[in-house]
Order: C-alpha cells, then sequence, then structure tokens
C-alpha cells in the first residue's frame, strides 16, 4: 500500500503531530508499506528521500499562526499536493491538520483517493479560543471530503456529533516503549529533578510551571526542573526565570535530539505538563514509558487516561499552587512517585503501543478504499 502522510510539521520540528506521522511512517515502513511524506518548508526540517516539501520558507512555531506568509502557503500546498498526487498515486491520504485536509480532499475526490483526517487536537468546542478560530476549524472538518476522521481524544467525540459529523473514530496515539525503557538508578538524588517537554507556547502552560518553581523555593531548594522544547515564549520565560531568580532550578535547554531526549528521561525523577489544552500528548506517554510518575492538567484526553492518585497527580490547569502542592507530594513521597510511574508504564505498554495504533489505521485505510472503489 502506498501511504502520503500530509502534516504541517515533520521532524526535527517540534509538536507531537510530526513525531506521531514519523512513527507511523517507521512502523509502516516495517510492514512493508511505501510512505510518502507532503510537509511544510521549515528550517526544523529533517530533508530525506521520500520527503516532498510545500509553501514558503518558515519556522515550525509560525505553522500555528494565521499570517499572510501562511495563506500564501496553503494557497502552494494546494497545487503542490495536486502534483503529489497525480505523481505518486497513492492508495490512501492520511492528513494530519484540519486546513491541509480539507484543501487537499477536493482534488483527491476528483482523482478517487480516500483521505483519512486524524485531528491531534481540535479548538472548536473550546471557548477559550476565539469565534473565529473555532468557527474555521469547524467548517473545514465538517465540509471537507473525508473517508474518516479520527480523533486522539476521545473525549471529544461527542463534540463532533453536535456538528453532525459522524464518521468520526478514537485512535490514540501511540510509544515506543523499548525506546524508553531504562534501568533508573535505585540511589536518592540530593535534588528531586522534575521534566518538562513541550513546545513553548501559551498552550503548554509553562509560564504557570514557573510561577509553581517560584512557589516551591519558599519551601525547598532540592529541585530543578529541565524544560526541552522551542517556541515564541523562549524569550519571555527567560526573563520570567530571571526575574524570579529561579536560574538554578530552572533550565530552558531548547530543542534536542531524539537520543538525548530519551536521556533527559532517563535522567529525571517526574514528569510535569501543566498545559492549559490538549489533544492526547504524545509526551505523557513517553514519560510513562520512561517509567516517571506524571503531573498533568485535567484537560482533554489526559481526562480519559489519568487517574488522580492511581496512575498519575491531576491538577487544574492554570493553578500554580496546585501544581507547587503536587511536586512537593512527589518530593515528600518517594513511593507514591514509583507507584504511579509503574502503573503509567504499564499502561502505556499494555495499550498504546504503535503496533496496536497502527494495526488500527490500517483497517481504517483498507475500509476507506474498499468503501472509495465501490462508488466508482
Amino acid at each position: 500500500m502506498k501511504i502520503l502522510h500530509i502534516s504541517k510539521k515533520y521532524p526535527d520540528a517540534i509538536g507531537g503531530d510530526a513525531q506521531v506521522v514519523r512513527s507511523l511512517e517507521i512502523q509502516q515502513e516495517k510492514a512493508g508499506h511505501e510512505i510518502l511524506i507532503l510537509t511544510a518548508n521549515t528550517r526544523e526540517l529533517r530533508k530525506k528521500r521520500n520527503v516532498r516539501i510545500f509553501g514558503i520558507f518558515d519556522t515550525a512555531a509560525n505553522l500555528d499562526r494565521i499570517t499572510p506568509k501562511r495563506m500564501l502557503s496553503l494557497v502552494c500546498f494546494l497545487f503542490a499536493s495536486i502534483r503529489a498526487i497525480a505523481a505518486e498515486k497513492p492508495d490512501v491520504i492520511h492528513t494530519h491538520s484540519a486546513e491541509l485536509g480539507f484543501l487537499v480532499s477536493f482534488p483527491a475526490s476528483v482523482l478517487g483517493i480516500p483521505v483519512i483526517q486524524t485531528c491531534h487536537g481540535i479548538c472548536f468546542n473550546d471557548t477559550g479560543f476565539s469565534p473565529l478560530k473555532r468557527a474555521v476549524e469547524a467548517f473545514l472538518l465538517k465540509y471537507g471530503i473525508f473517508e474518516c476522521i479520527t480523533t486522539v481524544d476521545g473525549s471529544s467525540i461527542p463534540a463532533f456529533s453536535r456538528l453532525d459529523i459522524s464518521h468520526v473514530k478514537y485512535v490514540p496515539n501511540g510509544v515506543d516503549s523499548a525506546l524508553f525503557k531504562v534501568k533508573r538508578d535505585a540511589q536518592a538524588r540530593p535534588l528531586m529533578q522534575f521534566l518538562c517537554v513541550g513546545r513553548l507556547e501559551h498552550q503548554k502552560g509553562l509560564d504557570i510551571l514557573i510561577e509553581a518553581a517560584s512557589v516551591l523555593r519558599k519551601a525547598t531548594n532540592d529541585f530543578c526542573i529541565t524544560i526541552i522544547g522551542d517556541g515564541s515564549l523562549r524569550d519571555e520565560l527567560a526573563r520570567q526565570i530571571s526575574a524570579g531568580s529561579l536560574d538554578v532550578h530552572v533550565q530552558l535547554l531548547g530543542s534536542v535530539p531524539r537520543d538525548e531526549l530519551v536521556r533527559q528521561y532517563a535522567c529525571s525523577d517526574a514528569f510535569v505538563l501543566p498545559s492549559r489544552w490538549e489533544g492526547m500528548p504524545l509526551t505523557l506517554l513517553e514519560a510513562w514509558a520512561a517509567g516517571l510518575p506524571v503531573i498533568v492538567t485535567d484537560v482533554g484526553g489526559i481526562t480519559q487516561i489519568c487517574r488522580d492518585r492511581e496512575n498519575a497527580l491531576v491538577i487544574q490547569p492554570g493553578k500554580p499552587s496546585q501544581l507547587c502542592r503536587a511536586m512537593r507530594l512527589l518530593m515528600d513521597h518517594p513511593d507514591l512517585g514509583k507507584r504511579l510511574g509503574s502503573e503509567g508504564n504499564h499502561i502505556a505498554r499494555e495499550r498504546y503501543s504503535w503496533d496496536r495504533i497502527v494495526d488500527t489505521y490500517h483497517f481504517l485505510y483498507r475500509e476507506a478504499i474498499q468503501h472509495n472503489s465501490r462508488r466508482k
């Protein structure tokens, strides 16, 4: 089967969607499929033989903003996607962005190629976003010609139903547990090592994490926080750290190679994800695969899989005091952290292996191709 993945981002760009596309590519190639990638022309892009690019050269961080350059790139995408489809003749197209999926669905329909759209997070059901942004996303998803829409956030399916979109299925993200399987040092360390991985954007709530660190420092100095990722708020967050005299406790490490990221998980004692909103964060599964206890917010797909004090510590978003208490709880009760990390690791291995996720997508691909061929 020839599969064309279309995504705004692809490694080494930061983002769960980029890593998901790469993981699907790896697993699907192992299964003997031919994989093609069509993605935006970004500074971070890893050039490969099967990767096609579109649009004006930009940074990955700008791909989530509405700018004149971005709008022009979408026009370029439409022509690039038509060329790619005509030249490569894929059996199925798997899109990972509502706007890209909508645009490519029309020429794909004319050429008789089914499109499956994956939503890595939605905003049309969230009043925290502008009415215009919500309306545009709802329009794109409702009127795109998709054989199937998948969502990584099962709790969002009722929102799709309210839009009269019925062909929606829940397919979670996956994780390569073997990659993050590490032997942890049983000896106690002088400092509690917290890790946070994510784009340096408002969504991820890193300003809340830094506020929590400021509160926590009043009680203890025995901790440090490493933040991995890059984004438009890097300078602002650096100023917040400096203004709070937290340079000893909070480190902005920036983007790191995959092997270094795995090493950082192995060197950490706990994982923190203070997001204001999420779909189903891949970093949560990575932390579980590494055996780390996690502190997460009660948003999006996290709500479905995390249970407070059973497999995670779950707090409300935007609450630095709650986050501080959760961090202190793990510092004071290492046995709790060990139990939470063990339970999370079991869940990652049993429910979210990429083998299981890829099998689900292959079933959807075959179903879409068969349904499409019957209509010809």
